[in-house]
């Protein structure tokens, strides 16, 4: 298939497998159902011109029509409906502090989020993009050095542990080359978590490109409602790379308190209880630091750029996300974002997507952009922009250089525009609550996705290295 082509099976067309030949199939959907028609017209006694076999060698294989590789996991009984008795027990025991457990309600929260978020729907095009396969089914062997000299464990052992993978694709070159479903099928959604920021700093970069922002302005240049309070000191520059100075801190430590300014944000976003963006108003400075000079990560600020994008393009992000993005990419299914109380997206960590049509959305900062997309919808001139806007003395000093360390057995070289690590080689990651995450590597042609749901406290779940096995996956197949 060329780079540019296209090709619409949501109406005439989908793959299935010979059982006895084990090849792909394409069927078109009419006329198995013609067939389908007159084997029924057989049994009312009728005489239909067209009877085929009486048996079927056909069999559903996945979205894809290829054959994900297999892990024996426990978090497989996640692929099967759960009992009523479960779910509504689940659902009475929705709160924000289970949602963050790590349990088995946690689990289902995340695969079924619309259930429990008032959400804003963007379908897909009518023309999806199929992906091509070509699995290396020796990137279940694969390790790498951890960051204490240690050697991880192949993946095939990683991705049934504790940190409890759901979902990992990447793709190299355009083609998938490791598909695998642990803990949910093809075809089910999932919450991108933080991984979705990609999506807020994608879309304001986009506006700097068409000139209509201006990182070197002040927030309230483009957030009026915030003008005379704190934020007059911060440029959207600093606001990009999550160094504005505030006490705002996203940390671990800081989401177990109660009383913390960031606990007190995430109960006003998630269960309506105070005005998140009053609160984001009377946010105070940290003492003896000024914006720009230290990474301190935080949701809050996403959610101030997904107010810049909507206040700029006078629509609702969700709409421009689909303009410029969605419904370039041949997304077969929809993508789902939660909304706040008040109706504003939640880009900060709500989106919802299968993981091929994520898989979709990352194959944009690649060369490769062209399997998924009929014209270019990341140019040279903005990846360069997003990979290059960060400060590495600003990294250097935060406390998420010593998660990157510890994630890919490396130090990562600085932040940049909402993505937690970069590094000098042009390659991005941006991670996810609970295990999520998205790995951009443009120079290597390559590009990986993860879900999983493990509690954030290492004590319980170990290190997240997902993020060192995609990494160390793009090194092995471009040859370093």
């Amino acid at each position: 298939m060329k780079n540019s082509e296209i090709e619409s099976h949501a109406i005439d067309g989908d793959q299935y497998t010979d059982v006895v030949t084990d090849k792909a199939v394409d069927v078109s959907r009419r006329k198995f159902m013609a067939a389908s028609a007159a084997l029924g017209a057989v049994g009312l006694g009728l005489n239909p011109t067209l009877v085929h076999a009486k048996g079927s060698s056909l069999k559903r294989v996945g979205a894809s029509g290829f054959q994900p590789l297999e892990v024996n996991s426990p978090m497989a009984k996640w692929k099967k409906p759960q009992s009523l008795e479960f779910v509504t027990a689940a659902t009475r025991r929705y709160n924000f502090r289970n949602w963050q457990s790590g349990n088995d309600d946690s689990v289902y929260y995340n695969l079924n989020l619309p259930q429990f978020f008032r959400s804003s729907v963007v379908m897909p095009p009518e023309e999806f993009s199929v992906l091509q396969r070509d699995i290396r089914r020796d990137l279940l062997n694969l390790t790498f050095k951890a960051h204490d000299g240690s050697t991880t464990p192949p993946l095939k052992d990683y991705l049934v542990g504790p940190r409890q993978v759901q979902a990992m694709m990447m793709a190299h070159k355009g083609k998938v080359v490791f598909e695998t479903y642990p803990g949910m099928n093809p075809t089910d959604i999932h919450v991108w978590m933080s991984a979705s920021k990609t999506t807020a700093s994608l879309l304001a970069t986009m506006l700097w490109e068409d000139g209509k922002l201006d990182f070197d302005k002040p927030v309230p240049t483009y957030v009026p409602d915030l003008k005379g309070t704190v934020w007059d000191k911060i440029t959207m520059k600093n606001a990009m790379n999550m160094a504005s100075g505030l006490d705002i801190e996203e940390t671990f430590e800081n989401l177990m308190n109660p009383d913390s300014w960031i606990s007190n944000f995430f109960t006003a976003v998630f269960d309506g209880k105070g005005d998140w963006q009053q609160l984001v108003k009377e946010a105070k400075p940290i003492d003896g630091k000024q914006p720009g000079e230290i990474f301190q990560y935080s949701s809050a600020i996403t959610m101030v750029l997904v107010l810049a994008v909507e206040n700029i393009t006078q629509m609702p992000w969700q709409n421009f996300w689909n303009q410029r993005v969605w419904s370039k990419i041949g997304a077969r299914n929809p993508f789902i974002i939660g909304l706040a109380p008040d109706g504003t997206p939640i880009a900060a960590g709500m989106n919802n997507t299968t993981p091929e049509d994520m898989l979709r959305y990352a194959l944009l900062y690649t060369p490769s952009w062209g399997v998924v997309a009929k014209e270019r919808v990341i140019s040279d001139k903005l990846l360069k922009r997003i990979q290059t806007l960060g400060d590495p003395a600003a990294y250097h000093r935060s406390t998420e250089e010593g998660y990157g360390t510890r994630w890919f057995g490396e130090t990562p070289d600085l932040n940049t525009a909402q993505w937690d690590h970069a590094f000098k080689d042009g390659a991005m990651f941006k991670h996810g609550n609970m295990g999520q995450g998205i790995y951009v590597d443009p120079a290597r042609d390559f590009c990986g996705m993860y879900f999983g749901l493990a509690t954030n406290d290492e004590k319980v779940a170990g290190i997240d290295h997902s993020p060192g096995y995609l990494r160390a996956a793009a090194k092995r197949l471009a040859g370093g």
